[in-house]
């Protein structure tokens, strides 16, 4: 059996509840997780211009969720900041905390999906047994 599972027979992937694809990478919810995976043009960009320390891959378990925060801005692009124990506190800055391990950025017009998302995230959370 193990033998098995080590070429891939019987194995079952990990279903993928939601996704989002936007200018911070992927969002991806799993039934136990979320995956934040961080690529693309805008973010290549900003990286090399910021000179900001940042994850290419984030994975955060739902059951450690405390919250799931739209960060509005006037002029600037909305992000989600997710809150679990160990993730790094808001600074003030900007840049600093869209590009946190704990962001999300998706969209410069139209954040609906995001909203969205948010709300899914939530919902598995609270399925999860998140406090």
């Amino acid at each position: 059996m193990a033998q098995a599972r080590a070429r891939g027979i019987g194995w079952k992937p990990d279903p993928v509840l939601a996704s989002l694809h936007g200018m911070g990478g992927h969002l991806v919810l799993h039934a136990d997780r979320l995956r934040i995976l961080r690529h693309g043009p805008w973010f290549t960009a900003v990286n090399l211009l910021s000179h900001l320390e940042r994850e290419m891959e984030t994975t955060i378990l739902l059951r450690s969720l405390v919250g799931v925060h739209l960060v509005r801005s006037l002029l600037l692009v909305q992000f989600l900041r997710l809150t679990y124990a160990g993730a790094p506190s808001p600074t003030g800055h900007y840049l600093r905390d869209a590009f946190a391990e704990n962001a999300f950025m998706f969209s410069l017009a139209d954040n609906r999906p995001l909203q969205a998302m948010a709300a899914r995230i939530s919902q598995a959370a609270r399925a999860a047994g998140a406090g």
